[in-house]
């Protein structure tokens, strides 16, 4: 049975949390355990986890789950909106209100629950309270959320990527450094759009880093002149650079690096490309990102600078299932949430992320209800458990969740092939063995990076570190130098104050008056 909270015209409170029943499927003959399927979704025209674009594909993943599992379960799908809420600042707290009427309306509580959404860092740490005080599976589709799995054991985290996902806090760029034996970076942030991201990035890579130097700058403009100072300024600290921007500007930065003659081959660029869909104003960057409508009177030059940047981004596995997937969700789209996709775009991938969890939820569900008995599903914390630590086949793609509940992302780091026609996949992170591998090709060998200008990766800033390998280290040349200073000064000091202080006494000192000497008696 499909529930969906409509709350288009709010006239009171009680209308908020009242129940329109929109559509009704069949109930499952013969099914042992009632499962609520709670999915909180934003209204708008902007947000990656709106209705038009989420609402799809739970539409899709409620009917495969009754399908597979409907001798066993009987799901239940309960949906809350309202399209006024249009971004996460005025939907607030009310999805907390939304979920404790549900679960308060049910006495006996004897239905299993489980919470998709909302993708609102606010309203996430509240319902994850809930959940946990409840004891309900909560899939979130976001990044970040509570972190600490032995407080919060129901929240799984099916975002399509974590920044700290690769083998336990370490990030990408990390490990692109050790790859290359670099030991410094610096990020250059846009002063819009992702700058939340630039920060956390920057914090959570300087919180772990171990002898590494890491820079940031944030853009306090776009203009040329602006750009063209930040990069100066990083180009004496460092030979790695992580942009941190929109489309758009990326390709500023490049070009302004190219007239800086940064693009020879002694520096590299790193930017980041996570989405093969449009999210509010962050556009893919594609297999040809210096194209830009409007901006293609230097093509030749900018595709020239892009030979030395690298683009990190998610696998994109293309699989039959995947794209019949893809087109059944189009299509219902086109039907009934007046949403029509572009010809390139595809699935947004924080939508696809709900459909992976529903999936999952209904894997470990049957298996516990089979396996443990009935009365095992209504434990949420030994549901999550269950799902965690295991991978899971999902349209023909490897869905990876650690031991701490977090999807761990496929990367890949694309480059300019040979020809200069296209980025193509160069590397990718093995998470078996915890590292960057090189690509595959189809005759079997091992796919190269082309250095620009170069044989090698461009040099690192070195400096010597002390013993220890843990911890961030100064540089024992800076330490030997500061403390030379400090020695010096505290000499010079000294001297400086005892003769001030002869000089003062010789000016206050009148004139004649020295003190006759004394002779001592055996002295006469």
């Amino acid at each position: 049975m499909t529930l969906c909270f409509g709350i288009m015209e709010v006239l009171s409170i009680f209308s908020l949390i009242a129940a329109v029943m929109l559509t009704t499927s069949s109930v499952t003959v013969g099914a042992v355990v009632n499962v609520s399927l709670l999915e909180f979704v934003l209204g708008g025209k902007r947000d990656y986890t709106r209705w038009e674009l989420s609402g799809p594909v739970f539409d899709i993943g409620f009917q495969e789950l009754q399908r597979d599992y409907g001798g066993t379960l009987n799901f239940t799908q309960v949906r809350f909106f309202n399209l006024t809420y249009t971004s996460c600042w005025n939907l607030g707290e009310m999805p907390v209100l939304w979920a404790s009427e549900n679960y308060y309306n049910d006495p006996s509580n004897s239905t299993v629950r489980a919470i998709f959404g909302t993708g609102c860092p606010v309203s996430t740490d509240t319902l994850s309270d809930l959940a946990r005080e409840w004891n309900i599976p909560y899939m979130i589709p976001m990044v970040g959320g509570p972190g600490d799995k032995s407080r919060f054991p129901t929240i799984t985290s099916l975002a399509p990527l974590t920044w700290t996902d690769m083998h336990r806090n370490a990030s990408v760029i990390t490990r692109l450094m050790v790859a290359n034996n670099w030991t410094s970076v610096g990020y250059l942030c846009s002063s819009t759009g992702p700058s939340y991201e630039c920060r956390l990035r920057f914090d959570q890579h300087s919180e772990f880093r171990v002898n590494k130097r890491i820079y940031q700058f944030n853009l306090d403009s776009e203009s040329v002149d602006n750009i063209k100072f930040a990069l100066d300024t990083m180009k004496a600290q460092t030979n790695v650079i992580v942009i941190v921007a929109f489309k758009n500007l990326i390709r500023s930065i490049m070009m302004a690096a190219a007239e800086l003659g940064m693009t020879n081959g002694d520096y590299v660029f790193y930017a980041f490309d996570y989405y093969d869909a449009p999210i509010g104003e962050s556009l893919p960057l594609g297999t040809r990102p210096w194209m830009i409508d409007g901006l293609n009177d230097h093509e030749e030059e900018a595709k020239l600078a892009y030979r030395s940047l690298f683009v990190v981004s998610l696998a994109n596995v293309k699989t039959p299932e995947h794209d019949r997937f893809s087109q059944d969700v189009k299509s219902l789209a086109a039907r009934q949430y007046n949403y029509t996709y572009s010809e390139n775009e595809n699935i947004n991938p924080f939508a696809m992320s709900e459909y992976y969890a529903m999936k999952i939820l209904g894997v470990v569900l049957n298996e516990t209800v089979t396996i443990d008995g009935v009365a095992a599903a209504s434990d949420g914390a030994g549901l999550s458990k269950r799902m965690w630590n295991r991978t899971y086949n999902i349209l023909g793609r490897q869905i990876v969740l650690d031991e701490n509940g977090d999807r761990v992302a496929d990367w890949v780091v694309n480059q300019l092939d040979p020809g200069g026609n296209a980025f193509r996949p160069v590397l990718q992170w093995n998470t078996g063995m915890k590292m960057f591998m090189p690509v595959i090709e189809e005759d079997g060998s091992s796919r190269q990076i082309s250095w620009y200008n170069r044989s090698s990766a461009p040099p690192d800033r070195p400096f010597r570190v002390s013993s220890t390998d843990t911890g961030y280290q100064i540089p024992t040349d800076a330490i030997a130098i500061g403390c030379s200073a400090m020695a010096i000064i505290l000499i010079v000091a000294l001297i400086l104050v005892v003769v001030y202080r002869k000089t003062i006494w010789n000016k206050l000192r009148p004139s004649g008056s020295e003190i006759a000497s004394v002779p001592f008696a055996n002295e006469e």
